[in-house]
Order: C-alpha cells, then sequence, then structure tokens
C-alpha cells in the first residue's frame, strides 16, 4: 500500500515525515492498538525515500543477539578456515529504516544493544574471535501496545518523537479505508501506478526540506519557549529540549520557511513530549498537552492539523480519593521507598508463573536471547574455539565447545490488596497504599513485572495486569473504592488462576506474592501451598490482634509480615 493512498492517521504520517527529514531525530515510537496502519505506513515511506539505502528492515522479536549484531560467518570458517564477519541485521538497516513491532516486549539484551548503537551510530561486535565495527545510523520505527507493559525509560528516551493512536474512527472513515484497500488488493500494480505521481511528489519534498534544513533559523524567543515548556512537562534531562528545536526545524523546513515559528513548534510539542512528560504544565505557558488529538482528519500533514486539551495523565500521588487520610509522616513515599527482603528472610519453595496473556508470543523471559537453542545446558556454542580445535585435529570430528551463558531470573511481583471495610480503620489503608507504591516503584527500578489485583465488596479486579512494572500506579490506587466485604476466597481463586494460566502459556518467571489484608473473612481458606513465595502483610490496627492475618500465612504456606515490618524493609 502505497504511503499517499494511507486513509487517515495524519499526526503519525507528519512524524515519520519529519523523522525522515531530520535523522537525528532518531526515529519514531508508535503507541496504540493493532489495525491502524502503523507497519504499513512505515514501510510506505521506507519505499520512496530516495536516502534510504538499507531499506526497510524488520527486527522480529524471537531475532537472537547474533542475527542482530552480527557473528562469525561459518560458511567461510568451514570451508575456507577463515574468520569472517557476517553482518546482522543491524548492518543491513544502515541508511535505511529499522522496524520492531512490540518493541516493549523486545528481550532486554537487545534493547542493552540497541542502546548502544543509538548512542554511539556504530555497531561494535567483540565476540567469537571476532573484533569488528561498522556504521549503524537508521530511523528507528517501533510499536507497542501500552496495555501489554512499557518500554524501559532509557530506551524510549531515544526515540526522538512519540505518537499515540487511537483506534476510534468515524463511520465515513472506517469506509473510506476499507474501500481503498478492497481497491488495493482487486489492483495492486494498477493502484500503485496511479498513486506514482503523488509517491513521487512527497519524495521530492522530503529531499527538497532537507536540503533546506541548514538554512532555518530558531528564534531567541522560541528557543526560550522551547526550555520553559520542557520544564513545565518535568522531563528528566535536556534530550526533550534537543529534539524538540530540531523538530521544530525540520518542520519548519517541511513548511518551506527559514525561519522555526511559534506554529511549527505546537505542531511538534505532542510528538516530544508524550513519552518523557512527568507532570500536566503549567497553563500559563501556552502549551498544549501530550496526548492531544488531531482537530480534523483530512489528509493534509501540515501544522493545520491542530493539538487541543490537555495532558490527561496526572501523577496524583497526594489525593484522598476513598483511601481515608494520606499517609502519615513516618510513611516513606513511594519515590524514595524501597524493599529488602534478602535470602535469609524468605526461605520459600520457588515455582513458576507468568503473565496472562495465553497464545501470545513473547519475546523476553528467564533465559537470555539464543540460550534456550544452545542446547541442554543452557549455554552458547563457542564457534571460535570449537573451529580452532577442529584445526588442531583435522582427523576427527571437533567437538562443540559450549560457552557458559549467563541466566537472568525473571521475577513477578503480584501484589493482592485488601479494599474491604474492615481495613479502613486508622491509618491502615492510607499506610498500605503507600507499601504498594514502594513495592511497585521497587519492582519498575529493577525492570521487573508486576501486578495488582484488588479485591472488596463485589469487586475483585486486576488493576495493574501482569506485566513489566509501569512507572506511575497512584493514580489508579486512588480511584479504587474501599469498603463492602472481604471476597478472599474468591479473590485468592482468581489470582491463583491466572497465575497459573500465565505459567501454562510458557511466562515462567519466579513468583513473589503480596498479600496486604488483615485476614478479616467468613471464608475458609485452605488448599495446597501459594505458587511461590507468598508473604502475607498484616494490616489489623486493633490493640489486641485476633491473629488472623498470620494464621493465612500458614493455611498458605507462607510468611506474615506485619505493615510494620514492610514500611521498614529497605531492598536494593
Amino acid at each position: 500500500m502505497p504511503f499517499t493512498a494511507v486513509v487517515g492517521q495524519d499526526q503519525l504520517k507528519l512524524a515519520l515525515i519529519l523523522a525522515a527529514i531530520e535523522p537525528r531525530l532518531a526515529g519514531v515510537l508508535i503507541a496504540g492498538p493493532r489495525g491502524v496502519a502503523k507497519s504499513t505506513l512505515a514501510r510506505g515511506l521506507a519505499a520512496i525515500d530516495t536516502r534510504a539505502a538499507g531499506g526497510f528492515v524488520n527486527l522480529p522479536l524471537g531475532a537472537t543477539e547474533e542475527q542482530v549484531v552480527g557473528s562469525l560467518d561459518l560458511a567461510k570458517a568451514l570451508g575456507d578456515q577463515e574468520v569472517r564477519f557476517k553482518p546482522g541485521l543491524l548492518a543491513r538497516a544502515h541508511g535505511g529504516y529499522l522496524y520492531i513491532d512490540e518493541v516493549n516486549l523486545l528481550a532486554d539484551a537487545l534493547v542493552d544493544v540497541l542502546l548502544d548503537v543509538a548512542a554511539s551510530k556504530t555497531n561494535h561486535v567483540e565476540r567469537d574471535g571476532i573484533s569488528h565495527a561498522h556504521p549503524a545510523r537508521f530511523v528507528l520505527v517501533g510499536t507497542m501496545n501500552p496495555d501489554e507493559g512499557e518500554l524501559r525509560p532509557q530506551f524510549s528516551d531515544r526515540f526522538g518523537l512519540c505518537v499515540e493512536l487511537d483506534d476510534t474512527l468515524a463511520p465515513a472513515t472506517r469506509r473510506a479505508i476499507v474501500d481503498q484497500r478492497l481497491a488495493f488488493e482487486a489492483d495492486p500494480a494498477g493502484f500503485v501506478a496511479a498513486c506514482r505521481p503523488n509517491e513521487t511528489a512527497l519524495a521530492q519534498a522530503i529531499e527538497a526540506a532537507r536540503q533546506r534544513l541548514g538554512e532555518v533559523s530558531t528564534p531567541e524567543a522560541v528557543k526560550d519557549d522551547i526550555a520553559r515548556r520542557c520544564h513545565a512537562a518535568g522531563v528528566e534531562g535536556v534530550r526533550a529540549d534537543l529534539h524538540w528545536r530540531q523538530a521544530a526545524v525540520a518542520h519548519a523546513a517541511w513548511q518551506g520557511r527559514n525561519q522555526v515559528e511559534s506554529a511549527d513548534c505546537h505542531a511538534v510539542e505532542a510528538f516530544v513530549l508524550c513519552h518523557r512528560r512527568t507532570r500536566t504544565p503549567d497553563q500559563t505557558s501556552g502549551g498544549q498537552g501530550p496526548d492531544d488529538e488531531p482537530a480534523g482528519t483530512s489528509e493534509n500533514t501540515s501544522p493545520a492539523s491542530d493539538h487541543d486539551g490537555s495532558d490527561a495523565e496526572q501523577n496524583d500521588a497526594a489525593g484522598e480519593g476513598d483511601w481515608g487520610q494520606l499517609p502519615p509522616r513516618h510513611v516513606a513515599p513511594a519515590a524514595g521507598y524501597t524493599l529488602e527482603l534478602g535470602a535469609a528472610d524468605i526461605v520459600m519453595p520457588r515455582r513458576s508463573a507468568g503473565r496472562v496473556f495465553a497464545g501470545r508470543r513473547r519475546g523476553h523471559g528467564a533465559l537470555a536471547p539464543g540460550a534456550a537453542r544452545a542446547g541442554p545446558t543452557g549455554s552458547r556454542i563457542d564457534w571460535f574455539r570449537t573451529l580452532a580445535d577442529g584445526a588442531r585435529r583435522p582427523d576427527r570430528s571437533p567437538d562443540l565447545v559450549r560457552r557458559p551463558q549467563a541466566l537472568r531470573e525473571s521475577l513477578l511481583d503480584c501484589v493482592l490488596l485488601d479494599l474491604s471495610a474492615s481495613t479502613l480503620g486508622g491509618d491502615a489503608q492510607a499506610r498500605a497504599r503507600a507499601g504498594v507504591l514502594a513495592i511497585a516503584d521497587a519492582a519498575y527500578r529493577a525492570r521487573r513485572r508486576f501486578g495488582l489485583l484488588v479485591f472488596g465488596g463485589a469487586r475483585i479486579e486486576w488493576l495493574v495486569t501482569l506485566q513489566r512494572a509501569p512507572r506511575h500506579i497512584a493514580t489508579l490506587l486512588d480511584a479504587a473504592p474501599a469498603g463492602g466485604g472481604t471476597p478472599l476466597a474468591d479473590a485468592l481463586v482468581r489470582a491463583r488462576d491466572d497465575l497459573q494460566a500465565g505459567q501454562h502459556a510458557g511466562r515462567t518467571a519466579r513468583l513473589r506474592t503480596w498479600l496486604i489484608t488483615d485476614g478479616r473473612s467468613r471464608d475458609e481458606i485452605h488448599g495446597p501451598s501459594w505458587p511461590g513465595e507468598l508473604i502475607v502483610v498484616d494490616t489489623e490496627t486493633a490493640r489486641i490482634s485476633l491473629g488472623r492475618a498470620r494464621r493465612l500465612a500458614e493455611a498458605l504456606g507462607g510468611r506474615h509480615m506485619s505493615l510494620a515490618e514492610l514500611e521498614n524493609a529497605r531492598h536494593g
């Protein structure tokens, strides 16, 4: 499907065009549901980009590190006894586009590689007896569904621009999309030929904008305005400022101007701050929110697509909501509250568990990339040593020499929070809330997976499904109503079933469950021990303890911990 033939998605089109004009923007992160033309537009732009020498390279989630960075050329090594570098996907993408679908599920080892390449623009390979380096400059396009987990902040910040898409389409737009798609499928060659004049014109306009980049100036007032807005948005570092200026210059060049205007800053603000904002900017700054939706649905990708509204996402960690009162002064806030539970503190049987996404492929897990394919010992073949041993003993078949593979154990922190009326006394709810935020913050900083299930009254709900720990959950907690009875047994059955479903789906991890409750329930709790480590955090505040939470921990084969002990814990 040609780029110019795609109906709608004006904001995404504009972001991709700006990234093609200004390569220093590094790429575009696209957050949104499936079926909204994300990959179609990325492929279409690469097809008409006159400078995309590397074309369009797709990096699959299941790729190994050797396939991405390059490795020893086995054909040359076995046939000619010559050590030669075999280029990987990064080498193929040089000068073009590197596309990663579901980039938030990419293996950590591959994310580390891409971070290094994004910083140096060079791929350095030191492995299998090879010492090699080659340039790796490309437009990085990544797509993700935010419901399946967040992207590591170090990686998301490397994307100069970010676009959040919505799958809500007007009936007329939906019909136009289907009509266009069916016309393309009926006669692909004729359809592409009919679009060729528009494609050529767009390619020429992009090249003209590139040539104009060096002539565009940025007034001092615009520079000051960008700095003020970045400060108001609470962004970390100055990469947002840098990319905002670059994007505004690229937009001015795209519009044929030699000086950046206020309209250029407005047009790219949402792209730059969407994935970097940590707080809502002051309305007096004149800025617009990062999650603004375009005002129209025209095909024009000019600044006419306005941005109205403000950011709906707020870090409202101080609101009272249904929690009764704020945490007391002695309770540390989530930002500075960490946990420590050493091996001596918890001695529990470890079993596997995982996220509840059956049938979905996943790019990261307990083993490093390639470990599962390397052999039963979980190691990777050291081809250089294997071939060297074979050359010294040509009379016999060489033995495979394996290199130990470092294993990174995956840990899932699952919190089950009791919001029933019996936990509303005193400051128990506020202290429990602070503890949940602390556990979530520790999981986020350690890049662990996290889940939060709340129960109370007739409600049993996953506020955070089992995924990589999100950055902020305070707003979700504030909105969770408290009160009613304690459906403890049903909540435990729901959590256990979902965790076991994730285990059967192949997403194994070491499980640590935090059951935060006072144990007051009419339900009889019995059955097998809880899968993985279980810590029952006792929120009972009565002067004479009934010990129900302690007996609950014993029944489930877990460890009992008071709320005060949770507050005093530290985790590095």
